[in-house]
């Protein structure tokens, strides 16, 4: 019997822990050690530690941020890499009749997952830049937040929280915005470059905004039409919209309106995409 595999894939901060937190939920074999909880992500990343560890060593021996922050997918690997990749996806397929995973470095690899996974499916979360890039930077300024609360006295925190906070966050989005805009870019132009060498049988492209009202047509395709078993739980069970964050408007930290046209038209591209499949 084949292997039914999933790769869940999408930018940082666009709701694939989410997502893979429900699939999870619903039966989907996702790793058997997955990376836990941190801070933005207070349920867990549910990010497969294989293949979390193998991005991070790959984009490191390019010399590369192993975050995944650049502006730029990998196209190629040295033939040690792609060994060590294929024998982690045997040994996954070994484990598993049906699996899958999620990382959201994996879409600077979507190359090489074509090519070694090539009846794969993949489920692509998108949202907007204007989402990404606040919760980039709020992410950010909630690092800072919690190492002055660590170090400093409970007046001191509240103060700095209260007074120099408000402009402590407006400088990261001066410095960060227009950078972390170029990665959503580089991630959904990798994906949607991916896609286009698909059949369109094998690609489901969903807005993170339109989850909470479409879980349960998502799960009905992936368990109809791709056939994965799987039981249903109500996507409730996971969704917090409390824990979302207010959405910065960044558009004015990013002063180069080309760079903001560029994110518009895939934005665009991504929304008729997903326009593709009627679920």
């Amino acid at each position: 019997m084949e292997n039914n595999v999933l790769v869940i894939t999408g930018m940082h901060r666009s709701g694939t822990s989410l997502i893979t937190q429900w699939l999870h939920t619903c039966g989907l074999h996702v790793g058997a050690q997955l990376m836990g909880p941190g801070l933005g992500n207070e349920d867990g990343h549910f990010e497969d530690l294989d293949f979390f560890n193998y991005h991070r060593q790959a984009l490191g021996a390019h010399h590369l941020g192993e975050n995944g922050f650049i502006h730029h997918t990998l196209k190629a690997l040295p033939e040690k890499h792609v060994q060590q990749l294929k024998v982690l996806l045997q040994s996954k397929n070994a484990a598993q009749e049906q699996w899958g995973w999620k990382d959201p470095r994996t879409c600077l690899f979507l190359d090489f997952y074509r090519q070694l996974l090539p009846r794969a499916r993949y489920l692509v979360i998108w949202r907007s830049y204007q989402q990404v890039v606040s919760s980039m930077l709020t992410r950010l300024y909630q690092f800072e937040l919690e190492q002055r609360r660590l170090n400093k006295s409970r007046l001191a925190y509240r103060w700095w929280n209260l007074i120099k906070g408000r402009h402590f966050k407006a400088a990261l989005c001066k410095q960060f915005a227009a950078d972390f805009l170029k990665v959503w870019i580089n991630y959904n132009e990798a994906i949607l470059q991916h896609i286009g060498q698909l059949p369109h049988t094998a690609y489901l492209v969903v807005d993170h905004a339109s989850l909470p009202a479409k879980a349960r047509q998502v799960f009905d395709h992936l368990s109809g039409q791709w056939h994965f078993k799987l039981h249903y739980h109500a996507f409730e069970t996971v969704y917090k919209e409390k824990l979302l964050s207010p959405v910065i408007d960044v558009d004015p930290y990013i002063t180069d309106t080309g760079l903001r046209a560029h994110a518009a038209r895939v934005q665009q591209q991504l929304a008729t995409a997903g326009k593709r499949h009627v679920i």
